[in-house]
């Protein structure tokens, strides 16, 4: 028996790390997320820093992110306000092509941006030098809203 648990020891320890170097994992609350970021320019400790910070501040939030989004991208900026992805955008008449330009303007130079149908955010990568407190509470306040937005049309609030 000490023979086996010894050999299921070794065979979690490579499971373990791998859940660790690319993904948020909380056995504790069945929590997941995987984290993907660009292999030589990302980073991904100030997300983790900032879900950490989110489950220490915010249960309910913290409860919300982890039911409702699968995979955290970082990215240079948000395309999820891209026409293609935002169907209030694609064919509306109501907007004019300035107030088109203005939105995704502004969806590209948020913090982050829920891609609406998927379980997924994607978070502005941070500028160059850029980083610390600031950016960890930027990003943890970007994960409540947007965990909050994936919560909502999965559950049937929006569609």
């Amino acid at each position: 028996m000490k023979r086996y648990a010894i050999i299921a020891a070794i065979a979690l320890l490579p499971l373990w790390g791998w859940l660790r170097a690319f993904a948020w994992f909380d056995p504790v609350r069945f929590c997941r997320i995987h984290i993907d970021v660009e292999l030589l320019e990302g980073d991904r400790v100030p997300i983790r820093a900032a879900i950490a910070l989110v489950r220490r501040e915010d249960p309910l939030a913290y409860h919300a992110l982890c039911r409702w989004v699968d995979r955290i991208k970082e990215e240079r900026q948000c395309d999820a306000g891209d026409p293609q992805a935002d169907p209030r955008l694609r064919g509306q008449p109501v907007l004019a092509p300035g107030a088109v330009d203005s939105l995704l303007l502004r969806a590209r130079e948020a913090p982050g941006c829920y891609v609406r149908g998927s379980r997924i955010i994607v978070l502005r990568r941070a500028p160059e030098g850029g980083g610390g407190p600031a950016l960890v509470r930027e990003r943890a306040d970007a994960l409540k809203r947007l965990a909050g937005y994936s919560q909502a049309f999965w559950s049937g609030g929006t569609r």
